[in-house]
């Protein structure tokens, strides 16, 4: 016998689906009631590979339930309390009465299952045995059900009850019995051991999560080792005739995002980033796939690695200060949720507040101009950032203030000056500084500017730049020089 595990409790949705609440014997056959069956009773459904809607119309299913020790006695109890809140009702009453309606539902199936059995069903005979159910929609439901669940009883794996179900979906094509197949399709897609069948196994969980999303948009595409029939799936939803398997993947993939093994990698840095590429992967124009859970899960996950311990050790890390502050606005600028960023925005108040900032900064026996380029990419985070205005002005001018300083202390320009040999190669040096991101746009770009407006106006910087070039190659150096020199705000 296969005994299902005490995770099923915890697993399940404190959020009542919709037609779940039971009044009647046949409100415990509705997909509703399936759904919190399927919810409170995953690790019991999936042990022994079939859906809820194979339990609630199966007897021999039942039966398997019934010997399974408290594991029903359990859901009932949490399923009546999580209905009690909901409808604001006695949770012992309404106890009371669920075990009455799920004892008369079962006493149901297992007494038709003696004096009229299941109809045999087949893709091909599906349609012809359908049309010939009478009696009211209640009536027809139950005997289509009770129908399918014995068919898919012989299916001991997840990816031929799935074959076989699409075959049905594709037997019943544009007629009302499809809504049947659609539903139990949705079921075994919310199993974690069908989608390992269906999509192959994954090197990451990204890649899970990246299928996903392709499915949900009807955009997935097949690879050698995935299983045929997920094109046809892919092909319902993209058609729009499959909400429900859309909203169960749409659930496999808040479940996934839940857990907590790493989308792509163990190392914080990476699994920062990764996050943050889910996220923007996960919006289609202005919906966010999985909406506020979705929000929650990636704020969560991303949470793990941006505690206050977290970031210190990364910080620390950085042996060089000027790497901490582009590090700190590098991870902030990737940041998931309010409650991320206001951790961070503790260290960024904390780095850029400091009333040393300059004099740390410039200190060190670093190259200048590597430092040069840092501030220049810290100063150009800070302008992107979703800092306050006030804080983001502030902080670039302090950034600003110890560019200048580092560019004095450095002697910089002595440098070229002395090392660069003619005022065309001065010229150059200082261009491709300027094209490599060395120099913040404002007080120190002026000063660089200032000087190469000087090396430009020496008689002898232009003959020396065209060495000897005539007609279109003379033509091709000036169109370059002039706008390389546009580019940092320099007309010739």
């Amino acid at each position: 016998m296969a005994i299902p595990t005490k995770d099923d409790i915890e697993a399940a949705s404190e959020v009542l689906p919709d037609g779940a609440y039971c009044t009647k014997v046949e409100d415990f056959f509705s997909p509703g009631s399936r759904e919190l069956i399927g919810r409170f009773l995953t690790n019991f459904v999936e042990s022994l590979i079939i859906t809820p809607t194979e339990l609630v119309f199966s007897a021999k299913y039942q039966k398997r339930l019934s010997d399974a020790g408290r594991v029903m006695m359990n859901a009932v109890d949490k399923v009546a309390t999580l209905q009690a809140k909901a409808k604001g009702e006695s949770a012992a009453k309404r106890l009371k009465d669920l075990n009455a309606l799920i004892s008369a539902g079962m006493k149901k199936v297992w007494d038709d299952d003696k004096e009229r059995p299941a109809a045999a069903i087949t893709p091909d005979s599906f349609m012809a045995f359908a049309a010939g159910v009478r009696g009211s929609e209640t009536e027809r439901d139950y005997a289509i059900n009770r129908a399918l669940a014995e068919y898919l009883s012989q299916f001991k794996v997840w990816k031929d009850k799935l074959s076989a179900l699409v075959k049905l979906h594709q037997a019943s094509r544009d007629k009302p019995e499809q809504a049947y197949i659609e539903i139990i399709i949705s079921e075994c897609m919310k199993s974690d051991a069908a989608l390992d069948q269906m999509f192959s196994l994954y090197e990451i969980l990204e890649e899970r999560c990246n299928d996903l999303m392709d499915l949900w948009k009807g955009e997935w595409k097949p690879r050698d080792a995935t299983h045929p029939a997920m094109v046809e799936i892919n092909a319902m939803i993209a058609g729009g005739i499959a909400p429900n398997v859309k909203a169960a993947v749409e659930y496999s993939l808040l479940r996934t995002l839940a857990g907590k093994s790493p989308l792509r990698s163990a190392e914080p840095e990476v699994e920062i980033q990764a996050l943050f590429d889910m996220f923007k992967r996960m919006w289609t124009g202005s919906t966010l796939i999985g909406g506020t859970k979705a929000m929650a899960s990636l704020e969560r996950r991303q949470a793990r690695y941006l505690s206050k311990e977290s970031v210190t050790d990364l910080l620390r890390e950085r042996k060089v200060l000027a790497d901490r502050y582009a590090f700190l606005l590098q991870i902030s600028a990737v940041a998931i949720g309010q409650g991320n960023r206001a951790t961070l925005k503790t260290f960024i108040d904390h780095y850029f507040g400091d009333k040393d900032f300059v004099p740390r900064i410039v200190a060190g026996q670093e190259q200048p101009v590597p430092k040069l380029q840092t501030l220049t990419a810290i100063h150009r985070s800070l302008r992107a950032s979703w800092l306050p205005d006030g804080d983001k002005a502030a902080y670039m001018a302090q950034v600003e203030l110890a560019q200048s300083q580092l560019l004095k202390t450095s002697r910089l320009f002595e440098q070229v000056e002395k090392k660069s040999g003619t005022a065309s190669q001065k010229v150059l040096t200082l261009l491709d500084l300027c094209r490599k991101g060395t120099f913040i746009d404002g007080p120190t770009l002026d000063a660089v500017r200032k000087v190469l407006e000087g090396y430009l106006r020496d008689p002898a910087f232009l003959p020396d730049y065209l060495g000897g070039a005539a007609g279109e190659e003379k033509e091709r150096k000036m169109m370059l020089l002039s706008k390389t020199l546009a580019s940092i705000g320099i007309t010739v």
